[in-house]
């Protein structure tokens, strides 16, 4: 007992060194530092964090596979080529930066090498057009069809993930066919503006209900007001996004650039560049752990750009992308092709795949590149095609999840068989 006395103090600053040091050796493993036997020492690493959707993939570094993803790796600080890999799937692949006690991200969204397409419409489809949320779809199906008249389709996933089926709101008669008829959406995603060519009316139609053309919803003397209302919404939803951006990369896109498409979370903004410019330096404090792809801070006229917001770096897109261009015309047998209303909304989503456009998950811009549906990452790499059946151009759109696409086409090769809405599965 006198023995334990005696010694207490020593037991307590050995207890208490015993804590520290395991507490400095925590925090050391936490920022990447590990234990060099050979030279006694710790040595500083980085931490690569890996994830993929769908999970399960495996991740070689420098071609070594060393694990699966969804989990954490300790690299030396160095450049190393990633590559993430799933059975049924198309590879990933980027060069990184691996930086001494920071954590670098990895995560690949991989696409399937042979992509289901399913039928979601068994009607002739006329002039589909998404709307500007890419929630849902408005088509129109020609007389004699008994169905003839302006469908609705859904694209939200429902609870139980079934499919919807596509809702009448209009029905046609003679001398108001829809299908020949000019519609668009409403910025807000809730009316459909139709005009009836032929007899010059105009109508404005509830998107969740039947409508019938009554004066009601005749809307041609006041459609210039109404136009100009929903600009001026449109222009301070875009002026609203605009104030996230640095100031001097306000200026810049403001004066030298066009065609503004902001990421559906707002971080990063795809545009297409007027003039050069030179994009300076730090127009943000330094942020941790940020992208190590080449930018271009130097951009040329006529060229696309991505800008990411939150780390203030800017990409160039370096492929052979399609500028913008009207419209064409959906070639149709025996039924006159509708014309989309001219009205425009800088920046909007739901506009037919003639450029480069979001994928809902922020990090990839779609676009179609002859007979093929290609994607690629917000910093220009990884390109892939993610489709190359046959399919109607620029009739691609981007539904609100990140596991389908919808395409217009026409399976058979026979003259009788009619155009349909069918989704690409991405998963």
């Amino acid at each position: 007992m006198l023995y334990l006395s005696k010694h207490r103090l020593s037991f307590f600053f050995l207890i208490l060194f015993f804590f520290l040091g395991a507490t400095f050796f925590a925090i050391k493993f936490a920022s990447g530092y590990r234990l060099d036997l050979a030279n006694k020492t710790l040595k500083p690493t980085g931490i690569l964090v890996t994830n993929s959707h769908p999970d399960g993939a495996r991740v070689f570094v420098n071609g070594k596979f060393v694990a699966a993803t969804n989990g954490t790796i300790s690299l030396k600080p160095g450049k190393y080529t990633i590559e993430i890999k799933k059975n049924g799937f198309l590879p990933w692949k980027k060069d990184l930066v691996i930086e001494k006690e920071l954590v670098s991200l990895a995560e690949a969204f991989l696409f399937p090498e042979v992509p289901d397409l399913k039928p979601l419409t068994f009607s002739e489809v006329n002039s589909p057009q998404i709307s500007p949320d890419n929630t849902k779809i408005v088509y129109s199906i020609p007389l004699p069809d008994l169905n003839a008249g302006l469908w609705i389709l859904d694209l939200t996933d429902s609870l139980f993930n079934f499919s919807k089926s596509s809702r009448q709101i209009a029905k046609s008669r003679t001398g108001s066919d829809f299908a020949n008829s000019n519609y668009s959406w409403s910025p807000d995603s809730r009316q459909i503006l139709v005009e009836f060519p032929s007899s010059n009316n105009k109508y404005l139609l509830e998107a969740s209900q039947l409508n019938q053309l009554t004066a009601g919803n005749e809307v041609s003397n006041t459609l210039p007001k109404t136009k100009e209302d929903w600009q001026k919404e449109e222009n301070l939803k875009e002026k609203a996004k605009l104030k996230r951006l640095p100031l001097k990369m306000l200026e810049i896109v403001a004066s030298k650039a066009a065609e503004l498409q902001f990421s559906p979370d707002s971080t990063k903004i795809l545009y297409l560049a007027t003039a050069s410019a030179e994009i300076p330096e730090k127009l943000i404090p330094p942020v941790l752990a940020v992208s190590t792809q080449k930018e271009s801070r130097q951009t040329e006229s006529g060229k696309l750009y991505v800008y990411d917001i939150k780390e203030d770096h800017n990409f160039l897109i370096p492929f052979d992308v399609p500028k913008p261009t009207p419209t064409p015309k959906l070639k149709k047998s025996n039924t006159p092709t509708p014309i989309p209303l001219t009205t425009h909304y800088p920046g909007r989503a739901g506009s037919l795949l003639t450029t480069p456009q979001w994928f809902p998950t922020s990090k990839h811009l779609v676009w179609i590149v002859k007979d093929k549906i290609v994607s690629c990452e917000y910093d220009g790499t990884n390109l892939t095609t993610i489709y190359s059946g046959p399919f109607t151009k620029p009739y691609v759109f981007i539904a609100p999840s990140t596991d389908k696409l919808v395409i217009l086409t026409k399976i058979g090769a026979e003259e009788e068989d009619k155009s349909n809405l069918y989704i690409i599965s991405l998963r």
